[in-house]
């Protein structure tokens, strides 16, 4: 219900950032590892990529970087 309210109530030039938020945690929570990578995460011991790397990363696979 919370996905909903926010949805809801956000601006429309606001609502591609909160589907983009809410899909990232629907796919987390379907991943079987993922009380592994939150546990990383707040040890601080997760595995980082340099952001110059990402968006290199999206734009030889034609996704978009904005």
């Amino acid at each position: 219900m919370e996905f909903y309210r926010e949805l809801g109530q956000a601006p429309l030039d606001q609502a591609e950032v909160i589907l983009r938020r809410w899909w990232c945690e629907a796919m987390l929570d379907t991943d079987p590892e993922a009380d592994r990578i939150r546990d990383a995460a707040l040890e601080g011991t997760l595995p980082s990529v340099a952001l110059v790397d990402v968006v290199a990363r999206r734009e030889t696979w034609g996704l978009p970087v904005e």
